[in-house]
């Protein structure tokens, strides 16, 4: 190897310890945009009410004086007399459609896609069906397009702030972009790795296995699961959370990763054990032998006096051990579900007769 090589190949590793030393590399960013749900431009129309004749011809003269009015380049005195002429009669298809072209051209956007509804519910196979429909698609496109823009600025600010090493922040910022588009899985993702770079892998689990549940079928699935895995030490163990329930009421719930339910169960069972063991005054019942003033013993009785106790102690040893049990089980329960549904992957190097054979293991 030439001295040129030599050197070169010393600077790599130099470069290469450098960089290791530094720290871990960050986790990679999904950077996909939501996938918006088609949602129905106009909502269920209710039925429009009769009218009489005589409103019927008066909305026909109103509706007149509008295209009057139009022809003279008044458009908000076309719109006005419009909005009258429908008022009259409300189930006239026309009306609604010249109502919505002058909507349309003073600039009522809002406004004109409800009268486009209106005309398609009372007149579906109009001749101008087909281009009220196109219509209707221009006019909320852009729309749409401003809530995009909306849901994505503080997804793009999460991704500078993760980039810039300042996870608070980017965590902060997809939680405002799940709050727009709760079913954004990339948003999730990103917010578990800012949680994971802070330390939190509690909420970097609920939140990669919502990517999971949103994205079943994602290519980065087991490589998900092992992450998940990884932030918690290690696969989930059912009979580690029912012996742990049973032992200590809620740390079944806590080793699952639910500290809140762990808590409050380990309260509720706390209280239990208190009610139990709370004194107060017990009525115990005793066998009195009396005798006579000569010594004779006379017939026995029984007896009653009031000492000081436990009279709770039955029913609150038996909610104390129903609070554990059922909780222990239902940690138990839980643990085989996260471990069913995150279809937990393994690849494991085993020895064979022609040198090593991959096993893969799904359960």
């Amino acid at each position: 190897m030439s001295a040129v090589a030599r050197a070169s190949f010393a600077a790599f590793v130099l470069l290469v310890g450098a960089q290791t030393a530094g720290g871990q590399a960050r986790s990679p960013l999904k950077r996909g945009a939501p996938s918006a749900a088609a949602r129905p431009v106009c909502s269920p129309a209710t039925q429009a009410g009769s009218t009489t004749p005589t409103r019927k011809r008066d909305a026909r003269e109103l509706a007149q004086r509008a295209q009057q009015s139009a022809i003279l380049g008044d458009r908000t005195a076309a719109r006005d007399q419009l909005r009258q002429a429908t008022v009259l009669d409300p189930a006239n298809p026309d009306l609604a459609y010249q109502l919505a072209r002058a909507l349309e051209s003073v600039g009522s956007t809002d406004d004109a896609v409800v009268e486009y509804c209106r005309f398609l519910a009372l007149a579906p196979s109009a001749p101008e069906a087909a281009e009220t429909r196109e219509r209707l698609t221009s006019l909320t496109r852009t729309t749409q397009v401003a809530v995009s823009e909306k849901i994505l600025a503080p997804f793009r600010s999460g991704i500078a702030s993760y980039e810039a090493g300042r996870y608070a922040a980017a965590e902060a910022s997809f939680s405002s972009a799940i709050a727009l588009q709760p079913d954004w899985a990339e948003a999730y993702y990103d917010r578990a790795l800012a949680n994971a770079a802070r330390g939190r892998s509690e909420q970097a689990v609920v939140d990669l296995q919502q990517y999971l549940r949103l994205r079943p079928e994602a290519e980065d699935r087991a490589a998900v699961i092992r992450r998940i895995s990884g932030l918690r030490g290690g696969p989930l163990s059912p009979s580690a959370a029912l012996g742990l329930g049973l032992v200590i009421p809620g740390a079944g719930q806590m080793y699952t990763g639910r500290r809140v339910f762990g808590v409050l169960t380990l309260a509720a069972a706390g209280g239990a054990l208190a009610y139990a063991l709370k004194s107060g005054p017990v009525t115990k019942e005793f066998v009195v032998n009396p005798t006579d003033p000569f010594g004779n013993p006379l017939p026995p009785f029984i007896d009653t006096r009031i000492e000081t106790g436990r009279p709770n102690l039955v029913p609150g040893l038996a909610a104390f051990g129903v609070i554990a049990g059922a909780t222990a089980i239902e940690a138990f329960v839980h643990a085989r579900h996260v471990n069913s549904s995150e279809q937990r992957f393994s690849a494991n190097l085993m020895p064979s007769g022609d040198g090593l054979a991959l096993r893969l293991t799904l359960r």
